[in-house]
């Protein structure tokens, strides 16, 4: 039996590693990505892009050389849209279970791949979601039937999350989770609680809180009652993501972005717009919006906010230059103890 090791608190081996998340605004709350060997568990609104952050950090482990897998027992894995997000379904590790199979054979996998060190490591493991996952007990008992044993779920959960956690060395876990009304409490006041037990709270280090704040529309021509018309038509989410928990960075940071639902993906300009009007280089003046190049001689401004988003789709380079300042100023406000 190995002997268990004692290290200094300042080994290398404690260093904390992040996997950026391809999203500017989710890597400003989490101080620059998801932390290895942690569990991320992101929660809230239906439809708010909790699997695509999930499925996207996976697609970017991936360009990198990393191991990855998708425990998914909703079952929506779609190869075309993985490989639309930058993934790559040939070098995917992917379990799904099946009629036989229950969320206790899912935590088996779980532990698997925990347990794997140096070329063999897993870098980032999805489960989507932990709703979904049915537990053996569950599985043996008619939905007809009353039940006789309530919490089955939250127990295995309890039990999963305790093994997991301590045989995990360098592998992201990342949960979604929706968020569900506790209807015991009443019509007229029912709290907020998301399935699976309070474990996932008590374990994860980072819990992100998804709510869609506002609708994006856009004036198309559609066919209505056999004419073409023209209408407002919804066309995207302003989504608004929070760190309720976060154990790696400062928690309760905040950002706001679009998620634009005809190209499938989040709105890269208003992260840029949002993010870099916070860290003072955009400056906006009535509607006009102005951004002073690192190039002392150029500086870029619109009248309003499409104009300057326009203005960006035009100069790649300034967009490139924004990112840069922007993640740069994410590591700088991911420094612990540092005074604002």
């Amino acid at each position: 039996m190995q002997k268990p090791v004692i290290r200094l608190g300042s080994d290398s081996y404690f260093k904390l590693e992040k996997i950026p998340t391809g999203s500017l605004s989710i890597d400003r709350i989490t101080g620059g990505g998801f932390t290895r060997g942690r569990h991320i568990d992101l929660v809230g609104h239906w439809s708010a892009g909790k699997s695509y952050i999930m499925l996207r950090t996976i697609a970017l482990a991936q360009q990198r050389g990393e191991i990855c897998a998708l425990i998914d027992p909703e079952k929506v894995y779609d190869p075309e849209w993985f490989t639309h997000l930058g993934g790559i379904p040939d070098e995917l590790l992917l379990f799904q279970p099946e009629k036989e199979w229950n969320a206790e054979d899912a935590v088996g996998v779980m532990m698997v791949v925990a347990d794997l060190i140096d070329d063999e490591a897993v870098a980032v493991v999805g489960v989507d979601s932990t709703a979904a996952l049915v537990t053996q007990e569950e599985m043996r008992k008619d939905p007809r039937e009353g039940d006789d044993r309530v919490a089955t779920q939250a127990r295995m959960m309890s039990r999963a999350m305790r093994r997991i956690t301590t045989m995990n060395r360098k592998t992201v876990f990342i949960w979604t989770n929706q968020e569900r009304s506790n209807i015991g409490h009443g019509a007229m006041f029912q709290p907020i609680t998301y399935p699976g037990g309070r474990a996932m709270s008590f374990y994860a280090t980072t819990r992100i809180d998804f709510k869609k704040t506002g609708k994006v529309k856009r004036k198309k021509k559609v066919a209505e009652k056999g004419k073409l018309v023209e209408k407002e038509m919804q066309v995207g989410n302003w989504i608004q993501v929070r760190a309720e928990k976060e154990k790696s960075t400062r928690p309760y940071m905040q950002a706001a972005y679009i998620f634009d639902n005809e190209r499938s993906e989040i709105d890269l300009f208003s992260e840029i717009i949002q993010l870099g009007l916070e860290d003072g280089l955009i400056t906006k003046s009535g509607n006009s919006l102005l951004y002073d190049s690192l190039d002392e001689d150029e500086s870029f401004s619109a009248p309003n906010e499409k104009a300057f988003r326009k203005l960006l789709q035009e100069f790649p380079e300034v967009v490139a230059e924004l990112v840069d300042l922007i993640e740069e100023q994410t590591l700088e406000l991911a420094k612990l103890g540092e005074e604002d």
